[in-house]
């Protein structure tokens, strides 16, 4: 009888072994392959909202340098129309034949004005490239 009882036993635990190595150990396996799929998913997702506020944060930037470059934009134009109007509403030919010598004074100061002012841009964009 104790052989019987002692094969029983036997019987018992190596079915619980199988059990144990065909069903549970597959299943921990499982788990932690979709613990590890969460995970990386979990990081992706974080890495996803990062880059969307990145990008909505530039957009933003972007948006209120724009609207300041057409500020800038307005202004010039605006200047540029009233030298047109002042070009428009006077003879230039007629006043330097009249009075060649304050013409050319004042055509020499803008243009001298006009170069300085080309000259000292050219050196700051050279400065942003260093």
């Amino acid at each position: 009888m104790s052989k019987l009882l002692i094969g029983i036993i036997v019987a018992i635990g190596l079915s619980g072994m199988m059990y144990y190595q065909f069903s549970v150990v597959p299943m921990k396996n499982k788990l932690e392959e979709q613990t590890k799929v969460i995970l990386a998913q979990d990081l992706r997702d974080q890495e996803q909202k990062a880059t969307i506020e990145a990008i909505q944060n530039n957009l933003k930037q972007t948006t209120q340098a724009l609207s300041g470059l057409q500020v800038k934009n307005q202004q010039y134009e605006s200047q540029m129309s009233e030298y047109l109007d002042i070009f428009r509403r006077h003879n230039i030919a007629k006043l330097a034949s009249a009075k060649p010598g304050m013409v050319e004074l004042r055509a020499n100061n803008r243009t001298k004005e006009a170069f300085d002012a080309i000259e000292a841009d050219s050196k700051r964009i050279s400065s942003l490239n260093d």
